[in-house]
């Protein structure tokens, strides 16, 4: 077995073995509880409303707002959170003396982030079909077309996370302008209001980043086709949905590494053991 393919491998069970240890693990399990119940309880609280206008439920339109918001959260905030602390601790820089350390890291954190969406958005589904009428009426095809653009905008969004987390040198960080940043991505993104009524610079900035595409995306294959008026160009763009989220998956997953590698290659056992003491001395 060659190198890369052995780190691949490696990094692939050592997030998997992370995501089974954070189903053991109170504040993370609290986490996943948490999440879902206010999406429960929002959809209780609007399981007759309609948007203005039309006979379309509102959860309907929300929902693939709600699985496009989780999906980044989880792989951009979550990750870089994870990827700052195991700066901090001196994860990444054990990583970097092994070889190929950085690529089955990074397949790693891919893995692991992976894991904890799709566990997520198994109860979303469950809890979706139950109070959502409608939610699956586009048929067995759509839903696995679902699938395929979930995993896709996993692939896509996961090196946001890894950018963010190589920009800021610790989770504290991470915690305040970092969560500012991404909530600001999801917003001019319109996951949950047609972006057409930004402006058209924030309209600009928005196609920029994956989270758009994986919207529009999300919602073609649940909505139905009438809810198109309100998209760009009254179109699903599906072409450029799959062509921009490809770019960004194959592109990011790519200088991952490299970024991480040139991260690394600035840390040393003292700025990490200086760091560590910073952080006990705050506790």
């Amino acid at each position: 077995m060659s190198a890369a393919r052995t780190a691949l491998v490696t990094g692939a069970r050592r997030g998997a073995i992370e995501f089974r240890n954070s189903l053991q693990t109170p504040s993370d399990i609290g986490y996943y509880i948490i999440g879902n119940l206010i999406f429960i309880v929002i959809a209780v609280l609007n399981r007759d409303a309609v948007i203005d206008g039309t006979a379309l439920p509102t959860m309907l339109f929300i929902f693939p707002g709600i699985l496009a918001m989780q999906l980044a959260f989880t792989s951009t905030y979550g990750l870089a959170t994870l990827i700052s602390t195991e700066r901090e601790d001196g994860t990444l820089l054990r990583a970097k003396s092994l070889p190929n350390g950085m690529t089955g890291y990074v397949f790693g954190q891919v893995t692991r982030t992976g894991l904890e969406f799709f566990f997520s958005a198994v109860i979303l589904f469950v809890a979706s079909t139950i109070l959502i009428a409608g939610v699956w009426g586009n048929g067995a095809v759509a839903f696995v077309a679902l699938l395929g653009l979930l995993v896709l905008g996993l692939l896509s969004a996961i090196p946001l996370g890894i950018v963010f987390g190589s920009i800021f040198k610790n989770p504290r960080s991470v915690g305040g302008w970092g969560f500012f940043v991404i909530a600001g991505i999801v917003v001019i993104s319109g996951l949950f209001f047609p972006i057409t009524g930004l402006p058209i610079w924030a309209q600009v900035i928005g196609q920029v980043f994956p989270l758009y595409w994986l919207g529009l995306g999300l919602r073609s294959v649940i909505l139905p086709d009438s809810a198109v008026v309100v998209e760009i160009g009254e179109s699903w763009r599906t072409l450029e949905t799959l062509g921009v989220l490809g770019v960004w998956a194959v592109v990011g997953l790519l200088l991952a590494p490299v970024l991480l590698r040139r991260m690394a290659r600035r840390e040393s056992g003292s700025s990490v053991e200086a760091r560590r003491q910073t952080a006990l001395q705050r506790v």
